[in-house]
C-alpha cells in the first residue's frame, strides 16, 4: 500500500509539473541601497547616537510608494524591488558615515524614521519624503530633560520608477541629516 501510495504521489507531481501548476521559480526581486558611503564627515556631531529606530510599517525591506493623486492615504510597495537593509538601518549607517557616532557623549540621541516612502504626485511624477523624529536626552539622573524635533524633507524623484525613488529617498535622507545636525548642535550639547 505505502509502495502505491508514493506512485500516485509521483504520478500527481508529474502530472502537475507536465501541466505548469508547480510555481516556476521567479527572477528575484532588485534589492537596492544607497551605494557606497561617501568618506566619514570630518565633523563629528557631539552626541551619542543611542538608537535609531522606524514605526511600525516601515521595518520590513519593502520599497513603499502612495499614490497621492489617487488616494494619498493607501500604502503600496514594489513587488520586484526591495531594499538590502530596512529602512531605519539604511539611516543609521547614513547617520554614523555623517558624522553621529555611539561615542560616550552628555547626550542621547535616539532617532525614529516615521516616513519613508516615494509619494507620487502624478504617474509621471513622484518625489522621495522623509520624516524623522529626533529625541535629544542632555544631562543625567533627575538634572536630564528630553528635547524633541520633526524634521521632514523631499527631493524629487528623476524617474517615475523604484530606481528613481531610491535616489529621491537617498537626496531626502540627507537633508534630513543636514537639518539634524544643525538641531543637534544648537542644543546644550553641541556646546563646548
Amino acid at each position: 500500500m505505502k509502495h502505491l501510495n508514493t506512485m500516485l504521489l509521483g504520478g500527481l507531481i508529474l502530472l502537475l509539473s507536465a501541466c505548469g501548476g508547480l510555481p516556476k521559480p521567479g527572477a528575484a526581486p532588485a534589492l537596492y541601497d544607497f551605494g557606497i558611503a561617501p568618506a566619514f564627515s570630518e565633523s563629528v556631531v557631539p552626541v551619542k547616537l543611542a538608537r535609531v529606530e522606524a514605526l511600525p510599517g516601515l521595518e520590513s525591506f519593502d520599497m513603499r510608494y502612495r499614490l497621492a493623486y489617487q488616494n494619498p492615504n493607501q500604502l503600496y510597495a514594489y513587488t520586484q524591488n526591495r531594499w538590502g537593509a530596512a529602512p531605519a538601518d539604511l539611516l543609521a549607517q547614513r547617520l554614523r558615515h555623517m558624522g553621529f557616532s555611539p561615542a560616550a557623549s552628555q547626550c542621547d540621541l535616539r532617532v525614529i524614521l516615521e516616513t519613508f516612502d516615494q509619494v507620487f504626485d502624478t504617474a509621471a511624477s513622484s518625489r522621495g519624503v522623509v520624516s524623522l523624529r529626533a529625541e535629544l536626552i542632555t544631562g543625567i539622573g533627575r538634572q536630564s530633560k528630553t528635547l524633541t524635533t520633526l524634521i521632514t524633507t523631499e527631493a524629487p524623484a528623476s524617474s517615475a520608477d523604484a530606481k528613481g525613488g531610491v535616489a529621491a529617498l537617498e537626496i531626502a535622507t540627507d537633508k534630513a541629516i543636514e537639518k539634524l545636525k544643525m538641531w543637534v548642535t544648537q542644543q546644550e550639547c553641541g556646546k563646548e
